[in-house]
């Protein structure tokens, strides 16, 4: 196996490369008993037990580990309070042949040692007040809200926006000391007038700034359940500003009124996430999971500074966990952030034209991986990283880890509804509802009746002549999405954090 600071004994171990060889101890016997065929029956543990076991078999060793650091590149040397590690979907890459894909799953995860830890919160809530969110929907937006003023402690600083046509500050940017004034302030916001976005997402980002520190999780949150008027290019501006500046905006759409690839685009762009509340009554779910998200971050802003390998390039990237959704894959890639219990994992997917290639390695990509961890004096980290294969024919290639099978066949159903979509704008209604046809066939077979059902009308409507209705299209898009998120939650990656 290629040696890089993604997929190295160190990083399985969850150790420095200065680490005693108490601490490989003690980390190998916690990874063992959590890993071993005995004690965890889940699918892909005997491999990951496996990948442990192998790291031990050297770093336990003075004289192997020592000849084992040689190979390292002089540049790595992960921080003893992260940890990285790859599964890559192919033990090589063959020689003479393009048009290779290349999966590579990162799992980025915090040491045992610092869970429960958490920095202080410097947030903006966003929240639509136009006239569509009028009754259950604000009153359940203000009742998590109100829910999530109970949680702060004194270090967090929280700022309300609301908007329509215009921004109203509700509370600028401060400690909550006088929680019940706030909770009056917000009881008194009714809904009115037209949904303008970059007017509530300029608003928070200046509270945002106002208090920006280095050693704080800084956050924007939006919640809207309407279409923005004219200023989408200004809102995808924004966001990239508020990437630059580490400031992630995270959006929960209600509802099936709100443009979904724009919401999709925009939380892309700041690094954040984008999540669907089919109804009134999921609202207070979701904004207290993101907000709790929030309430359990170790690193904000992860993000990935590459350059592609000679005749490799990243086609596609999703983040599988700790909130699933797709990734701008042009450089830098912002990953989102890593929690103090779980793991920040995520799916690149690359294709290599090895044509020209005879022997030796290829490099998928390299780079600088970047992140901001509060807890620490100097919090602003970065780390060289490189992706490579060894390039060689072989009569019986290695079959692909289990658990990455697994994540790139549940992202599989959810971008086949994509590419059924982009079906419909380019005009062939037929080939659209061809595929959703086979992915309400694959889903039937995965036990997922409801969501098959779904896709199946939706198959019917549109070879009848019909089109995928805005709330079927979120239904699907965000029910498919949900599976990929379910299963790197209760895979054996997101168990990994102790490797």
């Amino acid at each position: 196996m290629t040696t890089s600071y993604l997929d190295n004994f160190y990083a399985r171990l969850g150790i420095s490369q200065t680490a005693s060889l108490q601490d490989v101890q003690r980390a190998y016997r916690a990874a063992a008993r959590k890993y071993h065929p005995d004690a965890n029956p889940s699918a892909g543990a005997q491999e990951i037990f496996l990948l442990v076991q192998e790291a031990y078999s050297v770093l336990g060793d003075q004289s192997r580990r020592a000849e084992y650091d040689l190979t390292l590149p002089p540049d790595i040397n992960p921080p003893a309070d992260l940890m990285v590690n790859a599964l890559y979907s192919r033990s090589q890459v063959t020689p003479g042949e393009g048009q290779q894909v290349v999966y590579v799953m990162l799992d980025l995860m915090a040491a045992e040692l610092l869970r429960g830890r958490r920095p202080p919160l410097n947030v903006s809530l966003v929240l639509d007040t136009s006239t569509s969110m009028a009754g259950s929907r604000l009153n359940q937006v203000l009742k998590s809200a109100m829910q999530f003023i109970e949680e702060l402690e004194p270090q967090d600083t929280l700022s309300v926006v609301a908007f329509n046509d215009y921004a109203e500050l509700v509370l600028p940017a401060q400690p909550v000391v006088n929680p019940q004034l706030l909770r009056a302030r917000l009881g008194a916001l009714q809904a009115r007038g037209g949904t303008e976005i970059l007017q509530g997402l300029r608003a928070g980002l200046v509270e945002v700034r106002r208090n920006m520190r280095p050693n704080a999780v800084n956050h924007l949150l939006l919640v809207t359940d309407g279409r923005t008027y004219g200023d989408e290019a200004g809102c995808l501006q924004l966001a990239a500003q508020a990437a630059q500046l580490g400031v992630p905006i995270s959006v929960i759409g209600i509802g099936e009124e709100w443009n979904e690839a724009f919401v999709d685009q925009l939380a892309a762009t700041a690094g954040g996430a984008s999540l669907y509340a089919d109804k009134s009554t999921q609202i207070t779910q979701l904004v207290q999971r993101r907000l709790t998200g929030l309430n359990q971050v170790y690193a904000s802003n992860v993000k990935l500074h590459y350059q592609a390998g000679l005749g490799c390039r990243l086609d596609y990237a999703f983040r599988l966990a700790p909130e699933g959704g797709m990734l701008q894959g042009d450089s830098p890639l912002f990953l989102g952030d890593i929690p103090l219990d779980g793991s920040l994992s995520v799916l690149l997917e690359f294709s290599v034209d090895a044509r020209t290639f005879r022997e030796g390695h290829v490099t998928l990509a390299e780079g600088d991986l970047r992140l901001d961890v509060p807890s620490r004096v100097i919090p602003a980290t970065k780390t060289r990283f490189e992706l490579t294969r060894p390039v060689k024919s072989v009569a019986a290639p290695e079959a692909p880890p289990r658990a990455l099978v697994g994540a790139i066949g549940k992202l599989s159903l959810y971008r086949m509804q994509e590419r059924a979509r982009a079906d419909l704008q380019n005009g062939d209604p037929q080939a659209a509802a061809k595929r959703l046809r086979i992915l309400a066939t694959r889903l039937l077979s995965g036990g997922e009746r409801g969501l098959a059902r779904q896709v199946l009308n939706a198959a019917d409507e549109i070879k009848q002549g019909g089109s995928l209705g805005d709330k079927t299209g979120k239904q699907i898009k965000y029910g498919t999405r949900a599976l990929v998120a379910d299963f790197a939650a209760s895979g054996p990656m997101s168990e990994k954090e102790t490797t």
